[in-house]
């Protein structure tokens, strides 16, 4: 006798989860609702790092090369460019000792953690000699810019604007002297600031194809890789690592608004404090970069159990908006147990979400270039 399915049983189907993260889609049943909903979403971002406070960015960074060296396989040169009229920024580029194809190599912005010498990690270097302040700081994977520019890619590595060359007299990632200078700014907008202008220097150089730019980071420059996704739409694939808790599902969330050493939004202090709801979380920061490629690498034991499992949620959410955008491929997420590191799988799947989106043969991104346009979906 032919089998039956059994009959319909509604215990067999789980009740969908409400989320923190549904309101992301509220009003959006089509990409004509999201191209509606985006510039709104992109209004409270810019609202939130303060946006409207920042200098106007150089039109010529004003690029110096310092010095430069065999890295092992590649070159490194340490530069230096113009972020404001009277404020100068530091960098080490990868460049690797291979051809220049027509049309030129695929170029990554790699953005450090919170060690004073954590551009320097990002090339496998060691700390400036006789550092007071080089700290502890374990190595696994963080040497991303050398793996990626072995593999293929021009790097650029900058150093953290209160950090290394910029090291203020309370020491490093001490933000006061900061807001001494720009009371009305965000150290996020300042970030965001100066990973544009190396940005813009990386795009900038003769091995480089401007179209074919990228960005990662781990832990503060995990936070910064999606937040220079979002705001610089020059950015065509984003790989953060180990970026911290959201706003809304986060036992601590007076960490984003401390009043001592690095805080990332003063304002949002008196929020926290009473219980509301800040404008603009992480799910709506990582939905600006929608449709461009987007992976998120994270652990469940990196801080709080809890809020992490939620980021699965928000991914969960965020991946609804991708299938709705037509570019589900583009949206990926990688859940591990290995803490605040970044281990082999995690760089693994790095340089394969790189490689995937940036490098082409013939065919541009698989197509993805010429997809984008055709649909109207391009930032």
């Amino acid at each position: 006798m032919p089998a039956h399915d059994p009959p319909h049983h509604p215990s067999w189907h789980p009740a969908p989860i409400p989320t923190s993260w549904d309101d992301l889609l509220t009003d959006v049943a089509s990409q004509a609702d999201w191209a509606r909903k985006r510039p709104l979403v992109r209004a409270r971002f810019l609202e939130l790092i303060r946006d409207e406070a920042a200098p106007p960015a150089p039109a010529d960074p004003q690029v110096r090369l310092e010095r430069e060296w065999d890295g092992g396989g590649f070159r490194i040169e340490y530069i230096s460019y113009q972020v404001e009229s009277d404020e100068r920024a530091h960098a080490y580029v990868g460049i690797p000792q291979t051809p220049v194809p027509d049309g030129g190599l695929p170029g990554v912005v790699c953005l450090h953690g919170t060690t004073n010498w954590g551009a320097r990690r990002t090339l496998g270097l060691p700390p400036e000699p006789g550092d007071p302040h080089a700290g502890k700081d374990g190595v696994q994977g963080k040497d991303y810019a050398r793996q990626l520019v072995r593999r293929g890619y021009v790097t650029i590595s900058p150093e953290h604007f209160c950090a290394a060359s910029r090291l203020p007299a309370e020491g490093p990632y001490d933000t006061a002297a900061f807001y001494r200078r720009h009371p009305d700014w965000s150290a996020v907008g300042k970030y965001i600031h100066d990973s544009r202008v190396a940005c813009t220097v990386l795009a900038g150089r003769p091995e480089v194809n401007g179209d074919r730019l990228g960005v990662t980071g781990h832990s503060l420059g995990g936070h910064g890789s999606i937040w220079l996704a979002a705001y610089d739409e020059r950015i065509r694939c984003a790989a953060p690592s180990c970026s911290g808790l959201t706003f809304r599902e986060n036992p601590e969330p007076l960490h984003w608004s401390r009043d001592y050493w690095y805080v990332y939004f003063p304002q949002l202090r008196e929020l926290f404090l009473a219980g509301d709801r800040v404008q603009c979380d992480f799910h709506e920061m990582m939905a600006l970069i929608a449709p461009r490629p987007l992976l998120e690498r994270f652990a469940l034991n990196d801080g709080d159990a809890t809020g992490q499992a939620h980021r699965v949620m928000l991914h969960l959410k965020l991946r609804e908006l991708y299938r709705l955008l037509g570019y589900e491929p583009a949206h990926a997420f990688l859940v591990f147990g290995d803490g605040h590191f970044i281990p082999d799988l995690s760089s693994a799947a790095l340089l394969s979400w790189m490689d995937r989106w940036l490098k082409h043969d013939g065919d541009p991104l698989g197509g993805w270039d010429s997809r984008l346009a055709q649909t109207g979906a391009a930032v």
